[in-house]
């Protein structure tokens, strides 16, 4: 049994940083942009949104289907 746990804390974990990164990665880049141009914020910060909105999309569903699976009947 506690192999089963260690597994499902592994799984989860990942599919809690993986967004996690991904966001850093995204803010990372968006203060560089901004940066770079800042008479541009509206255009870049539209342009963040958008990718954001996806990551924040897959990775609810992942948890979502991780859930799923876990409590199937």
């Amino acid at each position: 049994m506690g192999s089963a746990a260690f597994i499902f804390v592994i799984i989860f974990y990942a599919l809690m940083i993986i967004p996690c990164v991904g966001v850093a990665w995204i803010g990372k880049n968006l203060l560089d942009r901004l940066g770079r141009y800042p008479s541009k914020t509206p255009a870049i910060q539209m342009s963040i949104v958008v990718k954001l909105t996806v990551l924040e999309v897959v990775s609810m569903t992942l948890l979502l289907l991780f859930f799923k699976i876990l409590v199937a009947e």
